[in-house]
């Protein structure tokens, strides 16, 4: 980025901080305060440790000195303007987080899909926020980071003064980390009855979903199961015979294939079964262990393992079955409302599906856990500027979300033309910018476009004002 660039950047930046009314954050006199400044870039060096004593000192500044970037800390101090962060004195953090789509693993084919997808995994993490902690509505914010995600900030003043192991946990149960059958479970019971010559197991009680019991309908993670399994059993009824029935060939695969275990199977002995079964396809796996002299069940998992085994009949009868569930209602309510689901292992397969389904995404790993369980953490001031991007970051009510578009509404500049030269290489992803409803074509050298596509460019290192 050239000075000429830096110079029109930070007029325009100027302009808006100039022109703008923005609320400052909650208790913002307790807050550490850092910006990113032009003249340093691309350096990024974090102007750190300011603190402001009053609403008009801290907007004379942002007016004055116009960063690139606006962070304010998650955390309040006592003394948030100290050099140290042992001398500043925490006195507790709201709880943050940050979910970006570069984290998420759905590969998007645009920016535009890309920021769907992460409003999508925000959707669901304000429900769990809502529905599971039960924050309430008032305690939330939400925001548009400007940039290719969100942050919530929770005000409650029960997370107040959590500490980073705590915050963890909260990360850990929103991406269903450790949750596992046996968790979720209450096993079913059986009672053996004695027949003379014979022993006749009696079911006592279905295998449940444990949070059933502790409460009408459950909760948490075994209430969106629950949920998720009813969901699943109406869609699965519902849709073409053949996309049911490559949905559950999939899901018995999938299943089957996370069991084999062909460790200890020499592999010049795999090799011959696989070699055996494709010159003959319809021979079982029972004559070639005879033929091999290896028991039937490691060839299963041999051929398994391989993609060789045939699961279309098994399948067809997993599908259904789940058919048949489907369209009984008693069978549906006793999923619904008291968390009764068979033994079968389709079911597991599904609850396995359920929680990959409902987790959230929050970064590498699932969780970004630098930024929840960081309790000192400094993340992007609402309604300041993103400065590698143009685009504002944007305060959102819970209503405002649902509604909110970002390639619209986080849009400031103009309409304006104005040329930018860009710099080769152009990256794929700079090849066309799609604001405001316009999709705008860049190629390298001098291109005349809109001011807001030319900022978006400029801030992204893609090109130069010209």
């Amino acid at each position: 980025m050239n000075f000429r660039t830096k110079t029109y950047l930070r007029k325009r930046f100027g302009d808006y901080y100039q022109a703008s009314e923005f609320p400052l954050p909650h208790d913002f006199k307790r807050r550490e305060w850092g910006f990113i400044f032009f003249d340093e870039l691309p350096e990024v060096v974090m102007r750190r440790h300011k603190a402001f004593s009053s609403e008009s000192e801290a907007l004379e500044y942002l007016r004055g000195m116009v960063p690139a970037h606006v962070y304010h800390s998650a955390a309040y101090y006592q003394f948030p303007g100290a050099g140290t962060m042992k001398e500043k004195n925490w006195q507790g953090a709201d709880l943050i987080f940050d979910l970006d789509a570069d984290h998420l693993p759905q590969k998007a084919r645009s920016y535009a899909e890309m920021l769907a997808n992460v409003k999508f995994e925000t959707g669901k993490l304000l429900d769990f926020l809502l529905e599971d902690f039960g924050f309430g509505e008032e305690n939330i914010r939400v925001a548009f980071s400007g940039g290719r995600g969100y942050h919530i900030h929770v005000h409650d003043p029960r997370v107040l003064e959590l500490g980073s192991a705590e915050r963890r946990e909260i990360v850990d149960y929103l991406s269903g980390t450790g949750l596992t059958i046996d968790f979720l479970f209450i096993p079913a019971k059986h009672t053996v009855h004695d027949m003379g010559k014979f022993k006749k197991p009696e079911l006592e009680s279905s295998r449940k979903i444990s949070s059933f019991d502790d409460a009408p309908g459950g909760y948490g993670w075994g209430k969106r199961i629950s949920s998720y399994i009813i969901h699943f059993l109406n869609d699965i009824s519902m849709k073409e015979e053949a996309d049911s029935a490559k949905e559950i060939l999939d899901m018995v695969r999938n299943h089957n294939l996370s069991n084999v275990n062909t460790e200890n199977i020499p592999p010049e002995i795999e090799i011959k079964i696989v070699t055996i079964k494709n010159e003959n396809r319809k021979m079982s796996s029972q004559k070639i262990s005879n033929e091999l002299g290896i028991s039937a069940g490691l060839v299963r998992d041999v051929l398994i393992k391989n993609d060789l085994w045939d699961f279309r009949a098994e399948a067809t009868a997993k599908l259904n079955n789940l058919k048949e569930i489907a369209r009984n209602p008693e069978a549906m309510d006793m999923i619904r409302l008291k968390g009764i689901i068979g033994d079968s292992y389709i079911f597991d397969a599904i609850v396995q599906k359920a929680i990959k389904d409902n987790s959230i995404n929050l970064g590498s790993a699932h969780t970004d856990e630098p930024v929840t369980a960081d309790i000192r953490r400094l993340i992007r001031m609402p309604s300041s500027l993103h400065g590698g991007s143009g685009m504002r970051v944007v305060p959102l009510t819970l209503a405002e979300f649902e509604k909110f578009e970002p390639l619209r509404d986080a849009i400031v500049f103009s309409e304006k033309e104005i040329k930018v030269e860009v710099i080769p290489p152009l990256k794929p992803q700079n090849s066309m910018v799609e604001m405001k409803g316009k999709s705008i074509k860049v190629e390298e050298g001098i291109n005349t476009m809109p001011e807001y596509a030319g900022i978006y460019l400029m801030c992204r290192g893609a090109a130069e004002y010209a």
